[in-house]
């Protein structure tokens, strides 16, 4: 049985003017200066596994007379791949440029800032992971029934053990749905929920908060046994390798859980939320 609705948690232009010129509408060519097109190079060559984590770029005056370029110009393509986290340069005789692999955080920091400067809604992220959560549910029953139940049933338990408080129950449940996404395998919808993810347990852990305020135990509790219920159900489905059985409950969970975690709260954007954190 899906979560209950938790209800309560409470200067003009003239026509002339509005029409841009061919020539100003035109976007600028960006042509790369040479410290890009130096870090351009290197950067394929770490992404196409060319370079190593742990693996030295060669010494700047070799990277000068391969690249053609001057010395400035190789020292500035290396802060802009320190800056993406690629290198760490160390100065000195036995200094060097050491290589390090993309790191996944840089893909969901970058993402929640472009969400937060964008006033993306809550609502928006709790209705996104209802639109693919339910076809997760479907995959991982037929691709990796057994890691599932494993997996998933950890994090229940752990669910249930923080029933009753606040910040560590918000951080398991939204660790389930998480799980969930990283059993599939999907690289780009694991570094989604990754982005998202402390939007929604922040917001989740202050939903909680104000119902416990204004509703005794035995009512959350009720509520919490509700959801508990209902990820079992999920379990047992992905257990028996039913995959349309799998979605169809996961989408009515996905439904209902959306109108309990937004209600009251449509309007709140990203960045109001995290700025009150």
């Amino acid at each position: 049985m899906a979560a209950p609705h938790l209800v309560g948690f409470p200067m003009t232009q003239s026509p002339s003017a509005a029409q841009p010129s061919p020539v100003s509408s035109r976007k600028a060519l960006h042509v790369p200066k040479a410290p890009e097109l130096v870090a351009n190079r290197i950067r394929d060559l770490i992404v196409a596994g060319g370079l190593k984590p742990g693996d030295l770029l060669p010494p700047e005056a070799r990277l000068m007379e391969e690249h053609g370029v001057s010395r400035p110009t190789i020292r500035e393509a290396f802060r802009i791949l320190e800056a993406e986290r690629l290198i760490t340069v160390a100065r000195g005789a036995r200094g060097g440029a050491v290589v390090h692999s993309p790191d996944p955080e840089r893909i969901a920091a970058y993402t929640l800032m472009v969400l937060r400067s964008e006033r993306t809604t809550v609502a928006e992220v709790f209705a996104a992971r209802r639109l693919f959560e339910p076809a997760v549910a479907r995959e991982v029953s037929q691709t990796v029934p057994d890691k599932a139940v494993e997996v998933l049933s950890r994090v229940l338990d752990v669910e249930l053990k923080a029933a009753d408080d606040t910040q560590p129950l918000a951080v398991a449940i939204g660790r389930f749905h998480r799980a969930l996404v990283e059993l599939s395998g999907n690289r780009p919808l694991i570094h989604l929920i990754a982005a998202i993810q402390s939007v929604v347990e922040l917001h989740q852990a202050m939903v909680i908060g104000t119902y416990r305020l204004h509703n005794n135990k035995e009512s959350t509790r009720a509520v919490t046994e509700t959801a508990f219920r209902s990820q079992r159900k999920l379990i047992g489905l992905i257990a028996k390798r039913d995959g349309d059985g799998a979605e169809h409950h996961w989408r009515k969970h996905m439904d209902a859980s959306t109108k309990t975690w937004t209600t009251g709260y449509e309007a709140l954007t990203i960045h109001d939320l995290m700025q009150g954190r």
